[in-house]
């Protein structure tokens, strides 16, 4: 592996991922669930795994 990720992340590397995750995570669950509904694969994608971890806590 080259330490790019495929598909729904558009080829970034792990730090862009990482940082892109952090941001949307400081998003409030109300913002997170209306990303759900973005034209943006990437923003539903992050949206989405945010949610996800935020539910879990």
């Amino acid at each position: 592996m080259t330490g790019k990720f495929k598909d729904s992340t558009n080829g970034m590397n792990r730090r862009e991922f990482a940082a892109k995750r952090r941001a949307m995570a400081e998003k409030t669950i109300e913002e997170l669930i209306e990303q759900l509904a973005a034209d943006d694969l990437e923003t539903r994608f992050f949206a989405e795994m945010c949610l996800r971890d935020a539910a879990s806590t």
